[in-house]
């Protein structure tokens, strides 16, 4: 009896220093069996219940937490990394109780668990929120300030002046003196913003917007006394020949806002899907300069605005392309989508005199189109601290089914005719431009 009494005092001793030993109590329900199979006993907490301790090492890999002499040696069921409860399966050792340690390595934190914090506290027993934002390691924000630097290609290539050589050719013009396609822009600058809030799984919301403005492209032709006219069809219904010379301002802007959601297929693959807007205005400004022998100087002033705003789901794939685990990494996105797009051109021309000014026309037309947006991307990260990294990557968009000024010159009448002409508008939306660049910023992660 005396043996016995003796024996189970060891016991429930090696209970009492395997608890104090744990930073936290083993769930509701948990199980310490002994050696023999004879005792058993259960912890509990009726008021609060625990997150389960953290995946155990290998069975047979933890020191043996026994007592003097031959007390009973403490063994837990093992734990499931992917459930918040232990499960049935070969027992593995807890570590030694009097140095504190689980035997299953270092145990930073609670148990994977979206909130990490006991399930049943009170509302008003639950963390401040400054608590959470600190400790809530299963989440983390990333934001990035890029400065882009970017270039757009030329519109599509459409001849609006050329040579005028009289009775040398069938209509009387050569070649083409300026041309739609000849207006290359020249770096448009602005920034970039993301926003990321990734969950413990690795899937994440971002949200990104940028802005880049004035594209700007400026073409004259070589002053020639009667040397140019108009090509056939002319501009906005009007064909003048004997011109002195043509000058032309093309400028643009882009914006973007997106929002989208990362799913991690694999380690170094996420897909991604989301809404996004997209901003893309362009200006036109032409004039001709001659001399008449009634008024003397004149020159012809043709204006042309026009607003592309772009609504539409994309899909797309980010892409971990090179990593070495030495801190620098090339990371690939290539995503694309349909889009509506809500198109609007404004069309002006002035006759202007050395004497006069007039006004001779305007038109407004608006529509609805579909449209295209695509993306590609390539960027390196050099990590300065754990928490900062500098970037440097790649840009290049692809917009289709845009209207542009230099579509807008043909089908339209705005004439000098004088009063009384009619005035025909319309709206083409068969554009397209590629916008292109650099992009240099930092990463900082929370």
């Amino acid at each position: 009896m005396m043996r016995k009494q003796t024996r189970m005092g060891r016991w429930m001793a090696a209970m009492s220093l395997a608890a104090t030993a744990a930073t936290a109590a083993p769930a509701a329900g948990q199980s310490w069996v002994s050696d023999d199979g004879v005792s058993q006993s259960v912890v509990s907490d009726s008021s609060v219940e625990l997150l389960d301790p953290p995946t155990p090492e290998p069975a047979g890999t933890g020191s043996l937490a026994t007592v003097d002499g031959d007390g009973p040696t403490l063994r837990a069921a093992p734990y499931s990394a992917t459930s918040s409860t232990p499960y049935d399966g070969e027992a593995v050792t807890v570590g030694d109780a009097s140095e504190g340690s689980w035997g299953m390595g270092e145990w930073g934190g609670w148990a994977a668990d979206a909130c990490r914090y006991p399930r049943d506290q009170g509302p008003f027993e639950q963390p401040g929120l400054l608590q959470v934002l600190h400790d809530n390691k299963c989440a983390t924000w990333t934001f990035r300030s890029d400065a882009l630097l970017l270039w757009r290609n030329a519109p599509r290539d459409i001849p609006i002046y050329s040579n005028y050589v009289g009775q040398a050719t069938p209509n009387g013009f050569g070649a083409t003196a300026l041309s739609a396609g000849q207006m290359e822009s020249g770096m448009a600058a602005g920034p970039r913003f993301s926003v990321f809030r990734t969950d413990d799984c690795q899937n994440a919301w971002e949200f990104t917007w940028f802005n880049a403005s004035n594209f700007r492209s400026q073409e004259a032709t070589l002053p020639t006394l009667g040397g140019y006219g108009m090509t056939p069809p002319g501009i906005y219904g009007n064909q003048f020949n004997r011109l002195d010379t043509a000058t032309s301002d093309l400028s643009a802007s882009i914006w973007s806002f997106e929002v989208n959601r990362w799913v991690r297929w694999r380690p170094n693959i996420a897909f991604l899907h989301g809404f996004r807007m997209v901003g893309w205005g362009e200006n036109l400004s032409m004039a001709d300069h001659y001399d008449t022998t009634a008024v003397g100087y004149a020159q012809d002033i043709f204006r042309n605005n026009c607003t592309n705003d772009l609504y539409g789901y994309q899909i797309g794939t980010d892409i971990r392309l090179w990593d070495r685990g030495q801190g620098f990494r090339v990371d690939g996105i290539m995503k694309g989508g349909a889009y509506y797009n809500n198109a609007v051109q404004n069309s002006y021309y002035t006759y202007q005199t050395g004497l006069d000014t007039f006004e001779t026309g305007n038109v407004r037309a608006a529509g609805g189109s579909a449209a295209f947006v695509g993306e590609v991307g390539l960027t390196g990260t050099i990590p300065i601290t754990c928490n900062l990294s500098l970037r440097v990557g790649y840009l290049g968009l692809w917009l289709q089914g845009l209207a542009q000024p230099t579509d807008q010159l043909r089908g339209q009448t705005i004439s000098s005719g004088g009063i009384g002409t009619p005035v025909v508008g319309s709206l083409s939306t068969i554009g397209g431009t590629v916008v292109q660049g650099v992009s240099l910023g930092l990463e900082g992660r929370w």
